[in-house]
């Protein structure tokens, strides 16, 4: 289809859009997100300057400035709020006053209110978005290459390539995917010849390090799925008439597949980027949760939730850190999902019809 014929086809699609709009302030909030949040606004307030200098509360657990807005009468904190856990890993919860006496604009000044050691949510949530864009982008952007190529040699060339191909992809959907994930980043990220390797270009941050290796393992894990499906685009458009065309003027198979079958087999390849680069942003939650390659010094929206969640269970409940992540995680997902479904009804000759 061509550019302008998509273009037209999406511009009638209100819903799509507007998940267009959201995607692109994320993709401006991800590459300004550096100018917005320094590291010093992510260094733990908690302790020696405990009180914000705005609002003249405790910043361990600030509460968000529009809750301060809406109900200034009302303490969220009691002086005698202690927390319901027993755990050495979780303190009991800090003093607040019991009214807040803050109405003023100044409450937006931290508007996502603060995790245990003082450090703006919003802030969290600024940098983790470049992070989510680059656990999204390069897992996402090596298994569809190692899809489309593996599947456009399989497809146009078959025979015992294909059946290779068939079974290496049996064999690696036969092994759990989270087994098999777990294993290739405990084997990568225990070896010295890679770590050197990363340190010979300049990658000597062990967190970043770990995190990449992570996003290079989940890339060589999850290009299965597309394989499949280019190679049996490839193998239907192969005995087309075009292709046969192309063949007969001399045209080498290079040419052939990536100048004539490539560009009909593209609709798969972008509709499936889409929906991968959610998948692994939330699969990075996952791997926060079980510990797996995301250090806590990583400012994620995975940590954010794992971090969140043992809040909920304090006697009163810190709600905000774990409900703005997942909020924003499920803003981004759902865009990207629906807008993803628009591009397969736009680029589907079948849909369309």
């Amino acid at each position: 289809m061509p550019w302008s014929e998509l273009i037209r086809q999406m511009l009638k699609k209100r819903l799509a859009l507007l998940c267009l709009a959201i995607m692109a302030l994320f993709v401006l909030v991800a590459c300004t997100a550096r100018l917005w949040v320094d590291e010093e606004d992510l260094v733990p307030r908690a302790g020696e300057t405990a009180l914000d200098e705005t609002t003249g509360l405790e910043r361990s657990y600030h509460p968000p400035g529009w809750l301060l807005w809406m109900d200034p009468g009302h303490g969220h904190f009691s002086k005698t709020g202690q927390n319901v856990q027993t755990k050495e890993d979780n303190p009991p919860l800090p003093e607040a006053q019991r009214h807040w006496g803050v109405t003023d604009i100044r409450t937006w000044h931290l508007p996502l209110g603060c995790d245990i050691h003082g450090v703006s949510v919003l802030a969290k949530l600024i940098r983790g978005t470049e992070l989510a864009f680059l656990i999204g982008l390069i897992p996402t952007i090596i298994s569809s290459f190692i899809a489309v190529v593996i599947g456009l040699v399989a497809g146009y060339f078959g025979k015992w390539i294909d059946d290779l191909v068939g079974y290496v992809i049996s064999t690696l959907a036969s092994i759990p995917f989270v087994l098999l994930l777990i294993a290739f980043v405990q084997a990568v990220r225990d070896s010295d010849a890679v770590a050197a390797a990363l340190e010979s270009i300049g990658l000597d941050s062990k967190p970043y390090r770990n995190l990449l290796l992570v996003l290079i393992v989940i890339g060589m894990t999850t290009w299965i799925g597309l394989c499949r499906l280019v190679r049996a685009e490839v193998i239907k458009h192969k005995s087309r008439e075009y292709v046969q065309a192309a063949r007969a003027l001399g045209c080498s198979h290079a040419r052939v597949l990536f100048k004539h079958i490539l560009p009909n087999v593209m609709h798969l390849v972008i509709i499936t980027f889409t929906l991968s680069f959610v998948g692994s942003v939330a699969l990075e939650v996952f791997l926060s949760y079980v510990g797996i390659g995301i250090e806590p010094e990583l400012h994620t929206w995975g940590r954010l939730i794992v971090g969140g969640r043992n809040e909920l269970q304090r006697d009163p409940s810190v709600w905000w850190p774990l409900t703005s992540a997942t909020a924003v995680l499920f803003l981004l997902t759902l865009s990207f999902s629906l807008f993803g479904d628009a591009l397969r009804d736009a680029l589907d000759p079948k849909l369309r019809t």
